[in-house]
Protein backbone atom coordinates (compact mmCIF):
# COMPACT_ATOMS: atom_id res chain seq x y z
CA UNK A 1 0.00 0.00 0.00
CA UNK A 2 1.43 3.41 -0.97
CA UNK A 3 1.16 6.35 1.60
CA UNK A 4 1.63 10.04 1.20
CA UNK A 5 2.13 12.19 3.94
CA UNK A 6 2.65 16.08 4.00
CA UNK A 7 4.91 18.10 6.56
CA UNK A 8 2.74 19.64 9.19
CA UNK A 9 5.33 22.49 9.74
CA UNK A 10 6.14 23.10 5.71
CA UNK A 11 3.29 22.00 3.67
CA UNK A 12 5.71 22.31 0.44
CA UNK A 13 7.37 18.99 1.93
CA UNK A 14 6.08 16.08 1.36
CA UNK A 15 6.81 12.19 0.99
CA UNK A 16 5.32 8.49 -0.03
CA UNK A 17 6.48 5.21 1.46
CA UNK A 18 4.56 1.21 1.06
CA UNK A 19 3.26 -0.95 3.80
CA UNK A 20 1.84 -4.65 3.73
CA UNK A 21 -1.70 -4.73 3.79
CA UNK A 22 -3.58 -5.45 7.36
CA UNK A 23 -4.40 -8.64 8.18
CA UNK A 24 -6.06 -8.06 11.45
CA UNK A 25 -9.31 -9.27 12.11
CA UNK A 26 -12.08 -5.83 12.27
CA UNK A 27 -12.31 -4.83 15.45
CA UNK A 28 -16.67 -4.67 15.95
CA UNK A 29 -19.79 -5.20 14.52
CA UNK A 30 -20.42 -1.96 12.59
CA UNK A 31 -16.96 -2.21 10.91
CA UNK A 32 -15.43 -1.25 7.34
CA UNK A 33 -12.43 -1.96 6.14
CA UNK A 34 -11.89 0.22 2.50
CA UNK A 35 -9.95 1.08 0.19
CA UNK A 36 -9.66 4.69 -1.08
CA UNK A 37 -10.48 3.89 -5.06
CA UNK A 38 -11.17 7.52 -6.89
CA UNK A 39 -10.22 10.95 -5.17
CA UNK A 40 -9.83 14.46 -6.26
CA UNK A 41 -7.37 17.15 -5.21
CA UNK A 42 -8.35 20.60 -5.09
CA UNK A 43 -7.36 23.74 -3.30
CA UNK A 44 -9.22 22.92 -0.58
CA UNK A 45 -6.51 19.61 0.24
CA UNK A 46 -4.09 23.12 0.97
CA UNK A 47 -6.71 24.53 3.67
CA UNK A 48 -6.94 21.27 5.18
CA UNK A 49 -3.02 20.85 5.83
CA UNK A 50 -3.01 24.65 6.68
CA UNK A 51 -5.42 24.46 9.29
CA UNK A 52 -5.32 20.78 10.14
CA UNK A 53 -4.25 21.63 13.78
CA UNK A 54 -6.91 23.93 14.48
CA UNK A 55 -9.25 22.11 12.64
CA UNK A 56 -8.34 18.78 13.54
CA UNK A 57 -8.00 17.52 10.03
CA UNK A 58 -4.84 15.66 10.78
CA UNK A 59 -6.84 13.67 13.08
CA UNK A 60 -8.96 11.93 10.56
CA UNK A 61 -6.43 9.60 9.42
CA UNK A 62 -3.29 9.54 11.45
CA UNK A 63 -0.07 8.10 9.99
CA UNK A 64 -0.05 4.31 10.30
CA UNK A 65 2.19 3.60 13.46
CA UNK A 66 4.24 1.29 11.28
CA UNK A 67 4.92 3.62 9.14
CA UNK A 68 8.90 3.94 9.22
CA UNK A 69 11.15 6.81 10.44
CA UNK A 70 10.57 9.61 10.26
CA UNK A 71 6.92 9.68 8.99
CA UNK A 72 6.20 7.40 12.02
CA UNK A 73 7.03 11.08 14.07
CA UNK A 74 2.84 12.12 14.39
CA UNK A 75 4.14 15.99 15.46
CA UNK A 76 5.93 16.40 12.18
CA UNK A 77 4.13 14.42 9.23
CA UNK A 78 -0.17 14.26 8.13
CA UNK A 79 -1.62 12.08 5.77
CA UNK A 80 -4.05 15.03 4.24
CA UNK A 81 -7.41 13.85 3.64
CA UNK A 82 -9.30 14.20 0.32
CA UNK A 83 -12.99 13.65 -0.99
CA UNK A 84 -13.60 10.51 -3.33
CA UNK A 85 -14.90 7.33 -2.98
CA UNK A 86 -13.63 3.86 -1.10
CA UNK A 87 -14.29 0.38 -2.05
CA UNK A 88 -15.54 -1.70 0.82
CA UNK A 89 -13.22 -4.97 1.26
CA UNK A 90 -14.74 -6.31 4.35
CA UNK A 91 -17.67 -5.42 6.13
CA UNK A 92 -19.29 -6.01 9.63
CA UNK A 93 -22.19 -4.26 8.95
CA UNK A 94 -25.14 -6.97 7.09
CA UNK A 95 -26.03 -4.07 4.47
CA UNK A 96 -22.82 -2.93 3.56
CA UNK A 97 -21.60 -5.80 1.28
CA UNK A 98 -18.10 -6.17 -0.03
CA UNK A 99 -17.83 -4.44 -3.61
CA UNK A 100 -19.83 -1.24 -1.99
CA UNK A 101 -18.65 2.49 -3.03
CA UNK A 102 -18.94 4.96 -0.43
CA UNK A 103 -18.56 8.88 -1.30
CA UNK A 104 -16.84 10.53 1.41
CA UNK A 105 -13.35 11.76 3.07
CA UNK A 106 -10.28 9.69 2.57
CA UNK A 107 -6.98 9.55 3.22
CA UNK A 108 -5.24 11.44 0.08
CA UNK A 109 -3.32 8.25 -0.12
CA UNK A 110 -3.52 4.15 -1.31
CA UNK A 111 -3.54 2.63 2.47
CA UNK A 112 -6.58 0.62 3.77
CA UNK A 113 -8.26 1.85 5.83
CA UNK A 114 -11.12 1.04 8.99
CA UNK A 115 -13.95 2.81 9.61
CA UNK A 116 -16.87 2.61 12.38
CA UNK A 117 -20.06 3.42 11.02
CA UNK A 118 -23.91 4.36 12.49
CA UNK A 119 -26.74 4.50 10.52
CA UNK A 120 -29.33 7.38 12.51
CA UNK A 121 -32.75 6.72 11.49
CA UNK A 122 -33.72 10.13 11.03
CA UNK A 123 -31.09 9.70 8.28
CA UNK A 124 -31.57 9.02 4.56
CA UNK A 125 -30.68 5.43 3.69
CA UNK A 126 -27.76 5.98 2.32
CA UNK A 127 -25.74 8.32 4.94
CA UNK A 128 -24.23 6.78 7.33
CA UNK A 129 -22.10 8.42 9.88
CA UNK A 130 -18.37 7.74 11.33
CA UNK A 131 -18.04 7.47 15.06
CA UNK A 132 -15.03 6.27 15.81
CA UNK A 133 -13.30 8.19 18.83
CA UNK A 134 -10.53 9.85 17.15
CA UNK A 135 -12.74 11.11 14.67
CA UNK A 136 -15.12 13.04 16.89
CA UNK A 137 -12.82 15.78 17.15
CA UNK A 138 -13.54 16.61 13.14
CA UNK A 139 -16.76 18.57 12.18
CA UNK A 140 -19.46 16.71 11.73
CA UNK A 141 -19.27 16.85 7.77
CA UNK A 142 -16.55 15.12 7.41
CA UNK A 143 -17.98 11.82 9.09
CA UNK A 144 -20.45 11.50 6.76
CA UNK A 145 -20.85 9.02 4.20
CA UNK A 146 -22.78 8.12 1.21
CA UNK A 147 -23.31 4.70 -0.33
CA UNK A 148 -23.31 5.10 -3.90
CA UNK A 149 -26.02 3.93 -6.01
CA UNK A 150 -24.05 4.36 -9.55
CA UNK A 151 -22.18 2.29 -11.03
CA UNK A 152 -21.16 5.48 -13.47
CA UNK A 153 -17.19 6.46 -13.03
CA UNK A 154 -17.62 9.71 -14.76
CA UNK A 155 -20.11 10.29 -12.43
CA UNK A 156 -18.40 9.43 -10.09
CA UNK A 157 -15.57 11.52 -10.99
CA UNK A 158 -17.33 14.48 -10.96
CA UNK A 159 -18.84 13.57 -7.29
CA UNK A 160 -15.19 13.73 -6.24
CA UNK A 161 -13.98 16.44 -7.62
CA UNK A 162 -17.22 19.03 -7.48
CA UNK A 163 -19.55 17.95 -5.18
CA UNK A 164 -17.78 18.50 -2.18
CA UNK A 165 -17.07 22.74 -2.35
CA UNK A 166 -20.86 22.32 -4.76
CA UNK A 167 -22.80 21.56 -1.38
CA UNK A 168 -21.18 24.50 0.15
CA UNK A 169 -22.71 26.78 -2.66
CA UNK A 170 -26.00 25.12 -2.50
CA UNK A 171 -26.47 25.65 1.47
CA UNK A 172 -25.22 29.19 1.14
CA UNK A 173 -27.55 30.24 -1.56
CA UNK A 174 -30.50 28.11 0.04
CA UNK A 175 -30.05 29.09 3.98
CA UNK A 176 -27.56 31.66 4.61
CA UNK A 177 -28.77 33.88 1.84
CA UNK A 178 -32.17 32.09 1.59
CA UNK A 179 -34.86 33.09 -0.74
CA UNK A 180 -37.21 31.94 1.72
CA UNK A 181 -37.09 32.22 5.10
CA UNK A 182 -40.63 30.87 5.48
CA UNK A 183 -39.47 27.46 4.30
CA UNK A 184 -35.93 27.89 4.54
CA UNK A 185 -34.50 29.70 7.75
CA UNK A 186 -31.55 31.81 7.74
CA UNK A 187 -28.72 30.63 8.96
CA UNK A 188 -25.31 32.06 10.19
CA UNK A 189 -22.64 31.52 7.53
CA UNK A 190 -20.90 30.11 10.93
CA UNK A 191 -22.88 29.32 13.61
CA UNK A 192 -21.45 28.40 17.04
CA UNK A 193 -18.11 30.88 16.48
CA UNK A 194 -17.82 34.64 17.77
CA UNK A 195 -18.26 36.72 14.38
CA UNK A 196 -18.85 40.42 13.98
CA UNK A 197 -22.49 39.42 13.36
CA UNK A 198 -23.42 37.63 16.03
CA UNK A 199 -26.99 36.89 14.59
CA UNK A 200 -27.82 36.25 11.08
CA UNK A 201 -31.40 37.52 10.40
CA UNK A 202 -33.74 37.81 7.16
CA UNK A 203 -32.63 41.23 6.60
CA UNK A 204 -29.06 39.83 6.79
CA UNK A 205 -29.89 36.59 4.43
CA UNK A 206 -32.05 39.48 1.95
CA UNK A 207 -30.26 39.63 -1.58
CA UNK A 208 -33.36 40.98 -3.35
CA UNK A 209 -32.05 44.24 -3.66
CA UNK A 210 -28.30 43.08 -3.87
CA UNK A 211 -25.29 43.00 -6.18
CA UNK A 212 -23.14 40.07 -5.14
CA UNK A 213 -19.56 40.46 -6.42
CA UNK A 214 -17.64 37.21 -6.74
CA UNK A 215 -13.91 36.84 -6.02
CA UNK A 216 -11.98 33.75 -7.50
CA UNK A 217 -14.83 33.37 -9.94
CA UNK A 218 -13.09 30.81 -11.66
CA UNK A 219 -12.20 28.59 -8.64
CA UNK A 220 -15.18 25.30 -8.26
CA UNK A 221 -16.73 26.85 -5.64
CA UNK A 222 -17.61 30.39 -6.93
CA UNK A 223 -18.88 28.34 -9.73
CA UNK A 224 -21.38 26.17 -7.67
CA UNK A 225 -23.05 28.80 -6.24
CA UNK A 226 -23.05 30.93 -9.20
CA UNK A 227 -25.30 28.05 -10.45
CA UNK A 228 -26.96 27.51 -7.44
CA UNK A 229 -28.35 31.36 -7.59
CA UNK A 230 -29.80 30.67 -10.98
CA UNK A 231 -31.97 28.05 -9.07
CA UNK A 232 -33.50 30.98 -6.90
CA UNK A 233 -36.87 32.61 -7.41
CA UNK A 234 -36.55 36.00 -9.30
CA UNK A 235 -38.18 37.54 -6.14
CA UNK A 236 -34.96 36.22 -4.19
CA UNK A 237 -32.45 38.35 -5.61
CA UNK A 238 -29.63 39.21 -6.69
CA UNK A 239 -29.94 41.89 -7.93
CA UNK A 240 -26.79 40.96 -10.46
CA UNK A 241 -23.51 39.37 -9.96
CA UNK A 242 -20.09 40.43 -11.05
CA UNK A 243 -17.49 37.53 -11.55
CA UNK A 244 -13.72 38.61 -11.03
CA UNK A 245 -11.43 36.11 -12.31
CA UNK A 246 -7.84 35.54 -14.28
CA UNK A 247 -10.57 34.01 -17.00
CA UNK A 248 -13.44 36.10 -17.29
CA UNK A 249 -14.42 34.10 -21.09
CA UNK A 250 -15.54 30.88 -19.88
CA UNK A 251 -17.02 32.50 -16.89
CA UNK A 252 -19.51 34.69 -18.94
CA UNK A 253 -20.41 31.84 -21.40
CA UNK A 254 -21.37 29.89 -18.49
CA UNK A 255 -23.67 32.84 -17.23
CA UNK A 256 -25.03 33.40 -20.74
CA UNK A 257 -25.81 29.73 -21.06
CA UNK A 258 -27.72 29.27 -17.55
CA UNK A 259 -30.17 32.11 -18.44
CA UNK A 260 -30.19 33.51 -14.78
CA UNK A 261 -32.94 36.05 -13.98
CA UNK A 262 -30.40 38.83 -12.74
CA UNK A 263 -27.94 40.97 -14.40
CA UNK A 264 -24.09 39.20 -14.83
CA UNK A 265 -20.87 40.45 -15.70
CA UNK A 266 -17.50 38.95 -15.84
CA UNK A 267 -14.46 40.69 -15.45
CA UNK A 268 -10.46 40.50 -14.86
CA UNK A 269 -8.92 41.38 -11.78
CA UNK A 270 -7.26 44.59 -13.70
CA UNK A 271 -10.73 45.89 -14.52
CA UNK A 272 -12.26 45.63 -11.53
CA UNK A 273 -12.17 49.05 -9.43
CA UNK A 274 -13.00 50.74 -13.29
CA UNK A 275 -15.40 53.56 -13.44
CA UNK A 276 -17.35 51.31 -16.27
CA UNK A 277 -17.59 48.78 -13.71
CA UNK A 278 -18.71 51.04 -11.17
CA UNK A 279 -21.58 52.07 -13.24
CA UNK A 280 -22.91 48.86 -14.00
CA UNK A 281 -23.32 47.78 -10.27
CA UNK A 282 -24.77 51.52 -9.75
CA UNK A 283 -27.15 51.37 -12.17
CA UNK A 284 -29.04 48.08 -10.79
CA UNK A 285 -29.56 50.50 -8.09
CA UNK A 286 -28.87 47.87 -5.01
CA UNK A 287 -29.44 48.70 -1.53
CA UNK A 288 -26.70 46.08 -0.47
CA UNK A 289 -23.46 45.05 -2.25
CA UNK A 290 -22.14 41.12 -0.97
CA UNK A 291 -18.66 40.54 -1.35
CA UNK A 292 -18.00 36.71 -1.45
CA UNK A 293 -14.34 36.35 -2.02
CA UNK A 294 -13.78 32.36 -2.85
CA UNK A 295 -9.43 32.96 -2.40
CA UNK A 296 -8.87 36.21 -4.80
CA UNK A 297 -5.28 36.75 -5.56
CA UNK A 298 -3.46 39.25 -3.60
CA UNK A 299 -5.24 42.59 -3.82
CA UNK A 300 -8.14 41.66 -5.41
CA UNK A 301 -10.60 42.47 -2.09
CA UNK A 302 -8.59 45.65 -1.90
CA UNK A 303 -10.02 46.36 -5.39
CA UNK A 304 -13.14 45.53 -5.18
CA UNK A 305 -12.83 47.88 -1.33
CA UNK A 306 -11.90 50.14 -3.61
CA UNK A 307 -14.68 50.13 -6.59
CA UNK A 308 -17.12 50.38 -3.70
CA UNK A 309 -15.79 53.03 -1.22
CA UNK A 310 -14.55 55.39 -3.55
CA UNK A 311 -17.79 55.75 -5.39
CA UNK A 312 -20.57 57.84 -4.41
CA UNK A 313 -24.06 56.02 -5.22
CA UNK A 314 -22.18 52.94 -4.29
CA UNK A 315 -20.95 53.81 -1.00
CA UNK A 316 -24.29 54.67 0.42
CA UNK A 317 -25.14 50.69 0.06
CA UNK A 318 -24.69 48.10 2.54
CA UNK A 319 -21.64 46.33 2.09
CA UNK A 320 -21.06 42.51 3.85
CA UNK A 321 -18.04 40.64 2.94
CA UNK A 322 -18.51 36.46 3.57
CA UNK A 323 -14.89 34.44 3.13
CA UNK A 324 -15.04 31.13 2.10
CA UNK A 325 -11.78 29.85 0.00
CA UNK A 326 -7.94 30.69 0.15
CA UNK A 327 -5.38 31.14 -3.09
CA UNK A 328 -4.17 27.66 -4.61
CA UNK A 329 -0.77 28.28 -2.36
CA UNK A 330 1.01 27.47 0.80
CA UNK A 331 0.48 29.82 3.68
CA UNK A 332 3.36 30.91 5.80
CA UNK A 333 1.87 31.72 9.33
CA UNK A 334 3.05 35.77 7.58
CA UNK A 335 0.25 35.43 5.18
CA UNK A 336 -2.53 33.88 7.93
CA UNK A 337 -1.75 37.00 9.88
CA UNK A 338 -2.46 39.11 7.11
CA UNK A 339 -5.37 37.58 6.43
CA UNK A 340 -6.96 38.00 9.98
CA UNK A 341 -6.16 41.75 10.19
CA UNK A 342 -7.71 41.91 6.85
CA UNK A 343 -10.64 40.69 8.20
CA UNK A 344 -10.90 42.31 11.19
CA UNK A 345 -10.35 45.68 9.74
CA UNK A 346 -13.02 45.16 7.42
CA UNK A 347 -15.42 42.96 9.13
CA UNK A 348 -15.43 39.69 7.02
CA UNK A 349 -17.35 37.11 8.11
CA UNK A 350 -16.01 33.16 7.76
CA UNK A 351 -18.79 30.66 6.21
CA UNK A 352 -18.23 27.34 7.04
CA UNK A 353 -20.29 24.70 5.86
CA UNK A 354 -20.08 21.91 7.76
CA UNK A 355 -21.65 23.93 11.28
CA UNK A 356 -24.28 25.41 8.27
CA UNK A 357 -25.45 22.00 7.57
CA UNK A 358 -25.76 21.12 11.64
CA UNK A 359 -27.73 24.26 12.39
CA UNK A 360 -29.81 23.30 9.15
CA UNK A 361 -30.61 19.98 10.44
CA UNK A 362 -32.94 20.40 14.22
CA UNK A 363 -34.91 22.62 11.74
CA UNK A 364 -35.27 20.99 8.34
CA UNK A 365 -34.47 17.15 9.29
CA UNK A 366 -31.84 15.49 7.49
CA UNK A 367 -34.72 14.24 4.83
CA UNK A 368 -35.57 17.47 3.55
CA UNK A 369 -32.39 18.75 3.63
CA UNK A 370 -30.49 16.53 1.36
CA UNK A 371 -33.46 15.81 -1.14
CA UNK A 372 -33.06 19.16 -1.96
CA UNK A 373 -29.71 19.11 -2.09
CA UNK A 374 -29.57 16.34 -4.47
CA UNK A 375 -32.26 17.24 -6.88
CA UNK A 376 -29.99 20.57 -7.01
CA UNK A 377 -26.63 18.38 -7.58
CA UNK A 378 -28.73 16.26 -10.61
CA UNK A 379 -29.30 19.55 -12.65
CA UNK A 380 -25.33 20.44 -12.10
CA UNK A 381 -25.00 17.08 -13.84
CA UNK A 382 -27.59 17.17 -16.07
CA UNK A 383 -26.43 21.01 -16.95
CA UNK A 384 -22.76 20.55 -16.56
CA UNK A 385 -21.57 21.77 -20.06
CA UNK A 386 -23.31 25.04 -19.21
CA UNK A 387 -22.48 26.12 -15.89
CA UNK A 388 -19.10 24.93 -16.44
CA UNK A 389 -17.75 25.03 -20.38
CA UNK A 390 -14.33 24.66 -19.64
CA UNK A 391 -14.12 22.24 -16.44
CA UNK A 392 -12.33 18.80 -17.70
CA UNK A 393 -11.80 16.20 -15.93
CA UNK A 394 -7.54 15.44 -15.80
CA UNK A 395 -7.39 11.76 -14.38
CA UNK A 396 -4.53 10.63 -12.67
CA UNK A 397 -3.28 7.10 -11.71
CA UNK A 398 -1.94 5.91 -7.79
CA UNK A 399 -0.33 7.70 -4.98
CA UNK A 400 3.60 7.25 -6.30
CA UNK A 401 4.98 9.62 -9.38
CA UNK A 402 4.33 12.70 -11.19
CA UNK A 403 0.67 11.39 -12.62
CA UNK A 404 -0.25 10.30 -8.74
CA UNK A 405 -1.20 12.08 -5.87
CA UNK A 406 2.54 12.62 -5.19
CA UNK A 407 2.90 14.58 -8.42
CA UNK A 408 -0.68 16.29 -8.27
CA UNK A 409 0.29 18.08 -4.39
CA UNK A 410 3.63 18.81 -6.03
CA UNK A 411 1.32 20.82 -8.67
CA UNK A 412 -0.91 22.23 -6.08
CA UNK A 413 1.65 23.78 -3.78
CA UNK A 414 3.47 25.52 -7.09
CA UNK A 415 -0.18 27.14 -7.63
CA UNK A 416 0.05 25.01 -11.26
CA UNK A 417 -3.55 23.45 -11.55
CA UNK A 418 -5.75 25.30 -13.69
CA UNK A 419 -9.07 26.75 -12.52
CA UNK A 420 -10.33 24.57 -15.93
CA UNK A 421 -8.93 21.32 -14.13
CA UNK A 422 -10.69 18.95 -11.98
CA UNK A 423 -7.89 16.33 -10.83
CA UNK A 424 -8.98 12.69 -10.25
CA UNK A 425 -7.22 9.85 -9.55
CA UNK A 426 -8.01 6.08 -9.58
CA UNK A 427 -5.98 4.77 -6.63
Amino acid sequence: MDVHVVSKTDNNTHATFSLPTPTSPLAGPSSLRIRPSLLSLTSNNLTYALLGNQLKWWDAYPVPSNAPTPYNDASAWGIVPAWGFGTVLESTIESIAPGTKLWGYWPASGHVVDLALKHEPDEPSTHWIEVSPHRQTLLALYNRYLISTSDDETRHAWEASVRPVWQCAYVLSAYVFTPDPASNPAIHPYPGIPSVKETWTSADADLSRAVVISLAASSKTARAVAHNFTLRPTSGGPLGLLQVTSAPGPIQSAATALKPHFATRAVDYTSLDTEEVAQWIAALKPAKILVIDFGSRDGGFEAAHKLVSQDEVLAKAEFVTVNIGYQQKVYTMSDVGAALASAAEHSKIQFNTSPVIEAILPVQGATKLFAGLEKAWDHWLENREAAAPDLQLVWGEGVVGEKGIEGAWTRLTRGEVKPEEALVFRI
